[in-house]
């Protein structure tokens, strides 16, 4: 099973997503804001590390996460912002919300249907 960080300042979003992720076997931890984010990067291997595009912030978290050797995400509500982080982080996929833990789950196995719904 794989290791994620959600890193989202909606305490909603990112709390249901680690449990749906937790749920299917994975290890998962969430965290609002950069600080946390990079602490959390900084003392555990990760295997996937999701990053709001809205978190002040997000495009050092891409680059933090990829330089980890982590698969790195932008996610964010708005496809088009969502996808442009990615072509900033040629390291990045894009994740447009809303999205299940099966995506998730698919986009770090390199599943098409979220490099589909990135555009």
């Amino acid at each position: 099973m794989a290791s994620f960080l959600i890193v989202d300042e909606d305490r909603n979003f990112r709390e249901a997503l680690a449990i749906a992720l937790r749920l299917e076997g994975h290890e998962a931890s969430a965290v609002g804001d950069a600080a946390a984010a990079r602490a959390r990067l900084a003392s555990a291997a990760l295997d996937c590390c999701l990053v709001d595009v809205h978190l002040r912030g997000a495009d050092g978290l891409l680059e933090a996460a990829c330089r980890a050797g982590a698969r790195a995400f932008a996610t964010g509500p708005h496809p088009d912002l969502v996808a442009a982080a990615a072509r900033r982080h040629p390291g990045a996929g894009a994740l447009p919300k809303p999205l299940s833990a099966r995506e998730v789950e698919a986009a770090v196995a390199g599943g098409t249907r979220a490099a589909a719904r990135a555009g």
